[in-house]
């Protein structure tokens, strides 16, 4: 009985395991890898026993395998699912920092361990920001718990509509980073079309010197002129994130 108690929190453990390696924060670089672990076995270790343990569980190793990487899959997906509108966010400061003309200008983000561009990082830094602000590392959790009553141990499973919507949040997260980047490209895209009628105009102006510190300029105050309306998207298209997470955990019951 103890040993079958034991499988049992296993397939708990890895499955809030998979989801804090991918969630938003506790699934950065900067979280060490031991803490993280040792947060999801406490996690874990809360959630157990309000959790069904009438679970008949297969003797085969094989069968076990199986739902233990199910687990993995559905905590790897909901973790996906929540940091995708962060990966739009990003998304769109690299779109803004390609106008201004800071596309070759990175900086190395701690969090993934890759370059990123500069307003790029500062707008992900921001979502985060936001994302606190709002609770929705509270949500996260709840939705960790809730998990197991919408899709229990023995009921995950991979549907065709938990793909389809995977490729809708895919699609979403480049429609959502133009229109974040929508405004600032604007701007921009004015700046430079006056700077083409001007060099048509006056040939004997160098428009190539002022129009690079130009677009810098322009930039950087029309991202400061749209940051609340920036601000006031983050925090709805973090609110409209949780729908689609338990869509998605909803879709992996089978």
């Amino acid at each position: 009985m103890a040993q079958v108690q034991l499988e049992i929190f296993l397939l708990v453990f890895l499955r809030i395991s998979a989801l804090f390696m991918t969630a938003p924060i506790l699934g950065t670089k900067t979280v060490p890898m031991i803490p993280k672990i040792g947060f999801a076995f406490l996690v874990s270790f809360i959630i157990y026993p309000v959790l069904d343990h009438n679970i008949l569980l297969p003797s085969s190793s094989l069968s076990y395998a199986l739902i233990a990487s199910k687990q993995v899959l559905l905590g790897v997906i909901i973790g996906y699912a929540s940091y995708i509108i962060f990966a739009a966010i990003q998304l769109s400061g690299q779109i803004i920092d390609l106008q201004m003309g800071f596309g070759i200008v990175n900086v190395i983000d701690p969090m993934s361990n890759t370059q990123v561009s500069i307003i790029g990082q500062f707008q992900f830094i921001l979502g985060m920001l936001i994302f606190m602000s709002i609770n929705g590392h509270h949500v996260l959790f709840q939705a960790i718990t809730d998990s197991f009553r919408i899709v229990p141990i023995l009921n995950a499973g991979f549907t065709s509509v938990t793909a389809t919507k995977l490729a809708d949040l895919f699609f979403n997260m480049i429609v959502i980073a133009f229109k974040i980047s929508g405004p600032v490209t604007l701007a921009l895209f004015l700046t430079n079309a006056t700077l083409g009628f001007i060099s048509r105009t006056i040939p004997q102006m160098n428009v190539f010197m002022v129009g690079l510190p130009l677009n810098i300029f322009v930039g950087i105050i029309s991202v400061m002129i749209s940051l609340p309306v920036i601000v006031n998207m983050f925090s709805t298209l973090l609110t409209d994130m949780w729908k689609d997470i338990y869509y998605l955990m909803q879709s992996m019951r089978v």
